[in-house]
């Protein structure tokens, strides 16, 4: 006889009565020792039991522990002769299944109690945690499975399993955290909440548009041009910006059973969410906060989880497509970056095409964040507390804000003493918290902050008049007629101070500061340097208001006719994107300097782009009299009045600033303290030395260009 046609007798499973029987094994058919090994089954593994009729029911294989019993006759419990409805001595075929027995996600279950009072919603979760326990000591769930009799809280009710993972003649195990217990009453189903998130502070346009998408559920797709028939959404941003309380949210709608989903669930695990979420009666609402926990690049099976978890969307968006309307299972995942961390396989209509960020919050969004906390200012001041803490704010994400206002109340109680509403937070305790408290969105730039001011560069006077006329905020009527330029292009010689311009307008207009030397971004693999260009934009608009710097543009932002790589043409498509995509200008401000402006693309001309071209000529005489003093001082050259600036500043005529700066430091580097000479004739010797490298043919060559460029 082989192992996939012999045929078994039955016989009952011999259980002693008992009031609260654990159901240990219930599910099992145990197989005489010498069969087992002949028929290829395995224990705790699968196996089949078919009789006569059409229907086919799943069990859990397991050798028999007596050997005395004959090799043809199996053992079943009650509960699994109910559910096949087999008669003693009837023949079976018993063969081994298909692999282990699955987890067991969704349980439903169906209360039994003769004429039972209505089970109050307050109490049902608490009795689904029970049953979910008594599941667990059964540790193999079958339907037809009956609790009778079960007491909690003084209650005393009867239930029985409908289901396992939507299927009524399966087995699965019980799997901490994934398995669940569902009611069918319908009592159960009419305590549902709405799936609606109500308003938050700082996230009126996010939660408009999340709800807009959860309107879709529970509607026929009858009329739709284009239905959105994928379940999934990722909610992006960066730390602190409210993605996990968003979550929350969502979960407190009560509109289905909640799963979350983490870093220690399996691809198995996962795909069984899926399913079991899709074949269920209820809604289920899966949330998956910070997905790269499971598909981070740095996971060894990221692939084989990527995969899983686009089929598990795939197979909800098809079934929508069939029954015109979605399932009713919700999938929402959270990350830091849509573009960098969703895979694009997962991007795909059907997926997760539906995304929405979470910027860092503006001023107004910031202010009612803080008076959401409901801050202890005396009654007179609250409202301006609010709007000066909010305006003072920027780059602060709400996570920050609440740091700020717990720091500020540790103050307020070091310095009360014994805390007491009498005494209202002042504006000392808020500084204070301001002190401790750095946004989030500056936590891992390095940069130290510039210093340099407009007074720190001597000169240039036009130069700098150009730049605070870009930086100028208009008011009333000429804010609404007018829109400030994007970006500004500084140009001309190497050495002639466009970097410290830079900065002095940044520390000038109180602008967060981000400054990257173009070749710096250029990534010899392929994809790095975008993802380099885009997170620089999403940190700069992040902390807003803020200044992107480009030092040796010409490097990225090459004229893609000039013969530039493929990996060029795809920083400067990148840099054009980001630069089109401002949603509020005048946040975020594109500085960038060149030294050699006819090798940039000529794309960058377009309105919108660089609206600015600021020509930094050579240092005028006064300029370079401020570099001597500056030098004078840093140096510490003799006070005898034998340094005639002036002269020193007619005598460099046509150097650039950083060739005076070097002539300073070298001139007295290779001079003998016993020859006699003076301090100015040192310096001056070092004048005669040092060679022009900026001759008058590169300024004729930056006054052509600039007469083409603007032509």
């Amino acid at each position: 006889m082989g192992k996939d046609d012999f045929k078994v007798r039955l016989q009952p499973q011999d259980v002693a009565n008992q009031k609260n029987p654990t159901h240990k094994n219930a599910a099992k058919i145990f197989i005489h020792p010498t069969t087992f090994a002949q028929g290829g089954f395995t224990t705790a593994h699968l196996c089949n039991v078919e009789t006569d009729g059409p229907t086919r029911w799943e069990a859990v294989a397991w050798p028999a522990p007596d050997k005395n019993v004959a090799n043809n006759i199996i053992s079943v419990s009650r509960v699994f002769q109910k559910l096949a409805n087999l008669e003693l001595g009837q023949l079976a075929k018993v063969t081994p299944g298909n692999g282990p027995v699955p987890d067991a996600g969704t349980v439903v279950m169906k209360e039994t109690t003769p004429d039972p009072e209505p089970l109050p919603a307050s109490e049902q979760t608490r009795w689904q945690y029970y049953l979910e326990s008594r599941l667990e000591v059964a540790e193999f769930i079958l339907p037809s499975m009956s609790f009778d009799d079960v007491v909690l809280n003084g209650s005393r009710r009867s239930f029985v399993v409908i289901s396992v993972n939507g299927r009524t003649d399966s087995v699965a195990k019980y799997a901490p955290g994934l398995t669940i217990v569902e009611f069918s009453n319908e009592e159960a189903v009419q305590t549902r909440g709405k799936l609606e998130v109500c308003p938050l502070p700082g996230m009126k346009r996010q939660i408009d548009d999340l709800n807009e998408f959860f309107n879709d559920f529970d509607v026929e797709f009858e009329g739709y041009t284009t239905p959105t028939y994928s379940c999934g959404i990722v909610i992006y941003g960066s730390h602190g910006t409210g993605k996990s309380m968003l979550l929350d949210h969502i979960a407190a709608t009560n509109w289905g059973r909640v799963v979350r989903l983490g870093y220690s669930d399996k691809p198995s695990t996962i795909q069984t969410c899926f399913k079991t979420a899709l074949e269920q009666r209820s809604p289920t609402i899966l949330l998956l906060d910070d997905i790269t926990k499971l598909i981070g690049k740095e996971q060894s099976n990221r692939q084989v989880m990527v995969e899983t978890i686009g089929e598990g969307l795939e197979a909800l968006s098809n079934r929508a497509r069939q029954q015109n309307r979605r399932p009713q299972v919700l999938v929402v995942a959270t990350c830091l970056d849509y573009l960098n961390d969703i895979p694009h396989s997962l991007q795909r209509p059907g997926r997760f095409e539906e995304h929405i960020s979470l910027p860092v919050p503006d001023a107004q969004g910031r202010k009612e964040i803080i008076r959401y906390h409901k801050p202890t200012f005396a009654p007179d001041v609250f409202d301006q507390y609010i709007s000066d803490l909010g305006d003072r704010t920027h780059a602060y994400t709400g996570a920050d804000l609440r740091k700020v206002l717990y720091r500020a109340t540790k103050a307020w109680r070091k310095r009360v003493g014994s805390p007491s509403k009498a005494e209202p937070l002042i504006w000392n305790d808020v500084a204070k918290g301001l002190q401790e408290v750095r946004p989030t969105a500056m936590h891992d730039i390095n940069l130290k902050p510039p210093t340099v001011r407009w007074s720190d560069i001597g000169g240039y006077e036009e130069v700098k008049v150009a730049l605070q006329r870009v930086l100028r905020r208009p008011t009333g009527l000429r804010a609404r007629m007018s829109k400030p330029p994007k970006g500004v292009l500084l140009y001309g010689p190497p050495g002639c101070s466009k970097t410290m311009t830079a900065q002095a307008m940044a520390t000038e207009s109180d602008f967060n500061f981000f400054a990257v030397k173009g070749g710096e971004l250029l990534n010899m693999y392929v994809g790095e340097t975008e993802r380099s260009i885009r997170n620089l934009f999403k940190r700069a608009r992040e902390a807003s208001p803020s200044i992107i710097f480009f030092d040796e543009f010409d490097s990225i932002a090459g004229s893609r006719s000039g013969g530039s790589t493929g990996g060029g043409v795809q920083a400067l498509t990148t840099l054009l994107t980001e630069m089109d995509g401002f949603e509020r200008i005048g946040e975020v401000f594109v500085l960038a300097a060149t030294n050699k402006p006819e090798l940039l693309d000529s794309a960058l001309r377009r309105p919108g782009r660089f609206d600015e071209l600021i020509y930094v000529p050579l240092p005028d005489a006064k300029a370079r009299e401020a570099i001597f003093a500056a030098k004078a001082r840093e140096l510490g050259f003799p006070e005898d009045g034998t340094i005639d600036i002036p002269e020193l500043a007619r005598q460099t005529e046509g150097y650039s600033g950083a060739e005076v700066a070097r002539i300073c430091d070298k001139a007295f580097w290779d001079a003998d303290e016993k020859d006699g000479i003076s301090a100015m004739g040192v310096l001056l010797g070092a004048i005669q030395k040092t060679p022009k490298l900026v001759t008058k043919d590169m300024l004729d060559h930056y006054k052509d260009w600039q007469e083409k460029f603007r032509s």
